[in-house]
């Protein structure tokens, strides 16, 4: 009678240790998950933060770069047509008087259209230049944000996995923790 009572108990035990490790288990993985909100989140935040902010920032310079293009080269096309109607009516004034001066006038309007598409020429290329290394500084600036968030992560799944693993004692936990932080303050600096 006693083999028959124990082997009771013991079927007793096995089915409520699954479901309170199941238990133990949920627990500690929400538990994690909350530190790792705590203790990463706000980083991860701040380097997203930061990518949006210097992306911001190279489209204001982009932005400004191209208003000033603008700006100067509507400044030089006004200059340009004042100029060349100025030679056009200079040439009309001295073609009566001297008819060797039309071939001279002639000669600078021909040069200030071939500055002004050499000027043109010149501010697209200088823009197009301008934006390719505006647009490899953002994407070399992602690839590194993105590689320091990947490596965080995993570090953040190893030290979870070996808390989870070796159910370490509060105190390792602490000084884990504590170094994780001071890890990430001096990368921070």
């Amino acid at each position: 009678m006693s083999n028959v009572k124990n082997s009771k108990t013991s079927k007793k035990v096995i089915l409520v240790e699954p479901t309170s490790s199941k238990l133990l288990s949920n627990q500690s993985t929400e538990q994690l998950s909350a530190i790792k909100n705590l203790l990463f989140g706000e980083q991860v935040k701040a380097l997203e933060q930061a990518i949006e902010v210097q992306n911001n920032v190279l489209n204001k310079r982009l932005d400004n770069l191209e208003a000033l293009m603008i700006k100067n080269t509507s400044e030089l096309s006004t200059a340009l047509t004042k100029a060349s109607q100025n030679i056009v009516d200079d040439l009309e004034n001295n073609r009566l008087e001297h008819v060797s001066q039309e071939t001279i006038l002639e000669g600078k309007l021909e040069l200030l259209n071939s500055q002004l598409t050499d000027y043109q020429q010149a501010t697209e290329k200088e823009f197009s230049q301008t934006h390719s290394e505006l647009a490899q500084s953002v994407k070399e600036l992602n690839q590194v944000i993105s590689k320091e968030v990947d490596q965080l992560t995993k570090q953040i799944e190893r030290s979870s996995k070996e808390l989870g693993d070796n159910k370490t004692d509060r105190k390792t936990l602490a000084s884990l923790l504590e170094s994780m932080a001071s890890n990430l303050i001096e990368f921070q600096e």
